[in-house]
């Protein structure tokens, strides 16, 4: 949290922040009671830390996701860099950056679920949709593979989607 509010970014991209630990970190839980092994605390930490270059990035300054990565490594944040890379919804249409192992796949899936109130995966691709539609075409082509990371975690949960996704929007109402 210090690091975070260091960074002085716009409120909304700290409340979404937030928003994402939270819900990674549940996600998290669920998937380490189903006795996989998961950093909760790294997941949590890595999806609170997933958007400290959005601003620089929105600028034309990098590839987002990987500025944010490189500058927590230089921090001495190395084991964060892989969630954190991996977790634009580009990603998930290349192969280079798709999300892998589990903070990986946590972080993507609680970004998906997360913009300033938590949503299903439709509701927010259907969102980024209206705000980008210059991007339409490639948040359609990524909707699949986003609902394919969801039904992964839910099945290493042992639980059906519908309970997921209800236990991930109680963890954000928790602290909204």
């Amino acid at each position: 949290m210090q690091l975070l509010d260091s960074l002085d970014l716009p409120g909304g991209i700290v409340v979404h922040s937030k928003g994402v630990a939270r819900v990674a970190a549940e996600a998290a839980r669920l998937v380490a009671a189903a006795g996989l092994p998961v950093d909760v605390r790294l997941v949590e930490v890595a999806a609170l830390l997933h958007d400290i270059d959005k601003l620089e990035t929105r600028q034309g300054g990098g590839i987002h996701g990987q500025v944010a990565a490189e500058r927590l490594a230089t921090m001495g944040f190395e084991e964060l860099m892989a969630p954190v890379a991996s977790h634009p919804v580009t990603c998930l249409l290349d192969d280079r950056c798709f999300p892998r192992g589990w903070p990986s796949v946590i972080v993507a899936v609680a970004d998906r679920h997360v913009a300033q109130a938590f949503m299903t995966i439709d509701e927010r691709f259907d969102d980024m949709k209206l705000r980008h539609p210059e991007y339409a075409a490639g948040l359609d082509a990524a909707r699949r593979p986003a609902h394919a990371l969801e039904a992964e975690l839910c099945e290493a949960a042992g639980l059906q989607a519908d309970d997921v996704v209800e236990r991930l929007r109680a963890a954000w109402q928790a602290g909204a």
